[in-house]
Parts: structure tokens; sequence; C-alpha cells
């Protein structure tokens, strides 16, 4: 299959344009707040670091619960309520901006609004993908659906830092609060997905009929006693499929292994992207707006590159191969950071370190969408998507800190560090475990 022939399914394609519209939006707003930020603080990492916080930690409260109940209600809906949400609350922000009475403390609220929204969202959205396209789809779909979306964060990125670099905050906000309208807009086209899976998504598809079956009629026995012991019970409920989803995982040993090794490379280099990148394109290469704009677009071309070598890089290496080598890649790059190199090399590394991420990223999502039951899989999502935001929570608390006290360079040294002994180690690991004849035959398709 091409990509030419994917986009011909409609699903597909009405999630996909969707999907682009919002990156958009998603990428200038992205840079915009940032930069906001740093001006409204005169270039505090602590404030920046709170925002980045604020950005993540939202998934270690609601994540799991928000995977589990994509499983049990419409996942459409679910996609059309949280883009909603996100279109109000960033159409607020622009309000108050206008005003001239925006705080940092409400750019802070927002931003866990959005990330709450968006852990409703993401499951929805990537367990509707083994509904309608087969096993053998789901990496070009993945791969295809992440490369669109680093071009139109390429894009919105250096438009996002020129609009900041002329004060022009106001078009930003109304921008991407438009974009989520227009991915509503998209989702309310999508009237049905037909699910092309096969016999074994079918089976899962019964299962989880089985499962929801099972769930009403507790529902209904519940009537005879107590709302408290029937609410009592419902929680149980979600706290089981929550455990039952940690077990799946726990049964697969290599997709655990990807999980913790990408969520410890996460502590150690979200901050160093979230805080440092800003401090770096301005306390060290003395920047603007479009400064630090250029550098997120360039780490959005090295994720977009990556996508499009995926292909290739599948077929030489297993799934968790390629997370080893994408934290060793990681290492290189901050340790060269680390130098305070000119705006070109800069450019260049920053693009190699976006190559890297995705090595970390794609994999995994991948990993838990072939192997993962049907009835399970939001909330299978849920754990990695938990587990990623967690991480990058905790890493944007630490690397706001440590930028507080240390200097930019000494910081990315450190942390390049880090990442060189957690690629070793993974690789070494993995050596001993082999190749996954099955992963590799998988992705190289």
């Amino acid at each position: 299959m091409t990509y030419r022939e994917l986009l011909r399914h409609r699903g597909y394609s009405l999630l996909f344009s969707g999907q682009v519209l919002s990156q958009l939006g998603d990428a200038v707003y992205e840079v915009g707040i940032v930069w906001l930020v740093y001006r409204l603080t005169e270039s505090s990492a602590a404030a920046l670091g709170w925002l980045a916080f604020c950005q993540s930690v939202p998934f270690l409260v609601c994540g799991l619960l928000a995977g589990v109940l994509a499983d049990r209600w419409n996942r459409r809906t679910t996609m059309l309520v949280s883009d909603l949400v996100r279109a109000a609350a960033v159409a607020w922000l622009a309000v108050r901006y206008a005003l001239g009475s925006l705080t940092v403390v409400e750019v802070c609220a927002v931003a866990a609004l959005l990330t709450t929204a968006r852990a409703f969202f993401h499951p929805a959205m990537r367990a509707l993908y083994p509904e309608m396209l087969g096993r053998e789809q789901l990496l070009l779909a993945n791969s295809l659906s992440e490369g669109a979306k680093r071009i139109c964060k390429v894009l919105g990125m250096l438009l996002g830092g020129v609009l900041m670099a002329r004060a022009q905050a106001d078009v930003v906000l109304w921008g991407n609060a438009l974009s989520f309208l227009l991915s509503f807009a998209t989702l309310l086209a999508l009237k049905k997905t037909n699910l092309s899976g096969g016999g074994e998504a079918l089976a899962d598809r019964a299962a989880s009929g089985a499962l929801k079956a099972a769930s009403i009629h507790e529902s209904s026995g519940s009537a005879e006693i107590s709302s408290n012991r029937s609410a009592a019970r419902r929680a149980w409920t979600l706290l089981r499929e929550i455990g039952s989803a940690f077990g799946e995982l726990k049964r697969r040993k290599q997709v655990l292994f990807a999980v913790a090794a990408s969520s410890f490379g996460l502590v150690v280099s979200a901050g160093l992207i979230k805080v440092g990148l800003p401090l770096l394109a301005g306390n060290v290469l003395h920047g603007e707006g479009d400064v630090y704009g250029l550098l997120m677009a360039c780490f959005s071309i090295g994720m977009f590159l990556s996508t499009a070598s995926m292909k290739k890089l599948a077929a030489r290496l297993s799934v968790v191969q390629l997370v080893a080598v994408g934290w060793l890649l990681y290492a290189v790059m901050f340790l060269a950071l680390s130098f305070a190199p000119p705006l070109a090399l800069a450019c260049a590394l920053v693009g190699a370190t976006g190559f890297a991420h995705f090595l970390t990223d794609i994999p995994v999502t991948t990993m838990i969408q072939q192997t993962m039951p049907m009835h399970r899989m939001s909330a299978c999502q849920s754990v990695w998507a938990t587990a990623s935001f967690g991480s990058e929570s905790l890493g944007v608390i630490v690397g706001g800190a440590v930028l507080g006290v240390a200097a930019v360079g000494v910081t990315f040294a450190a942390a390049g560090t880090l990442l060189l002994i957690l690629g070793v180690v993974a690789a070494s690991k993995l050596r001993e475990n082999g190749q996954n004849v099955l992963d590799r035959k998988t992705l190289s398709e």
C-alpha cells in the first residue's frame, strides 16, 4: 500500500485532514505562547518550566482514566467535545490579551486545560486507527500522520516566530482557536467508521461488546443498592481495567522495556527541549521569537525526516532497537549543543535532535497498536501517554530548576551524558535479546 492509496480511505483521510488543520494552529500557538511567557516574565526559566509543567502534568491526573473512558464512550463524540473545549479555552486567552489583562497564571491554567482535553482526544483517535485499518497499514498511517504534522509544525513554528517578533500574539491565539473549530468540522463528517482489521479485530470488537454488556448488567443490578455503593463499584471497575492495561504491557517484555527506557529519557531531555531551547535562542544566540521559531522548526524538520526514514530503518533494526539508537543520537546532539554553537550549526544540531526524538516515540506507539487487544487499546495507549507526559512533567520541573542556577551549556552537557548511558545500556540489553523477527517483518512492510 502507498500513501496515496491510504488517503483514499474515507475515515482516515477525514482524521488526517482534521489533524493537519489543528496541528498547524497548534504549531503557531506552541511557539507564540512560550515566547509570550518569556517576554512577560523577562526570560524567567522558572516561568517557562511551570508553563511546560502545566502542559504535561494533567496526564498524571487523568491520562489513565481518560483512556479507559475513551474505550467506553463513543470515540468520535469524545474527540468532538475535546475540540470544542480547546477552542473555547484559547479564545478566552485571546480575549484577555486584547483587554491587556492576560497573566502568566491564566496562560498556565489554560495550558493544563488543553492537555486535559488532549488526554481524551488522542487515545480515542489512536484507537480508531486499528478499527479502520489493517494491521499492516498501521505503521504507514502513523508515519504519514506524524510526517504531515511535522510539515505543519515547521510552517507553523516559523510563522509563529515571525508573528511574535512583530508582537502579534492576538493573531496567534485566534488562529489556534479557529484551527480547533476546523478540526471539529471534519469530525462531524466522520459519521461512521468501517472496520477492516480482519477476524482478529472483529474478535476484539466482540470481546469489547461482551465487556460492555457485562458492565451494563452490573449497572442494572446496582439499582437495588445505594448510589454510594454503585459509584464505588464503577470506580473499582475503572481501576480494574487500568490494572488490566498494565498487565497487558507486563506480558510483553520488549514493549515494557521500550516504554520504560523512553520514559527515563524524557525525564532527562524534556526540560532541555521545553525550557532550554528558548533560553538558548534568547540568552546564548541573542535572538528574538523568530530565532526560537527557527530552532523549533528545525526540530520539526528532523522529526519529519525521521518519519520519512522509518520504513528503511525498520528493515534493518527491530522496533526496540530503534528506540536505543534514538537515545544515543539524542545524547550526541545534546553534548554538541553544550558548546554554544553558532546559529547555523545550532539549527542543524536541533534538527538532528528532532530526528532522534521520533525514533523514541513512533516505534513505541506502533508496538502497542500491533500487540494489544482492541478492547484494551485506548487504555494501553493511555498508559504510554501517561508515562510519556508524566516523564515530561518531571523533566521540565527538574530542567527548569537546573537551568535557573546553571549555565545552559553545562545543563545540555549533563543531560547528554545521562542519555549516552541510557543508549549504551539499552543497546547492550537489546543485543542480548536478539532480533524481533515479527516486528522487523511487519515494520518493513
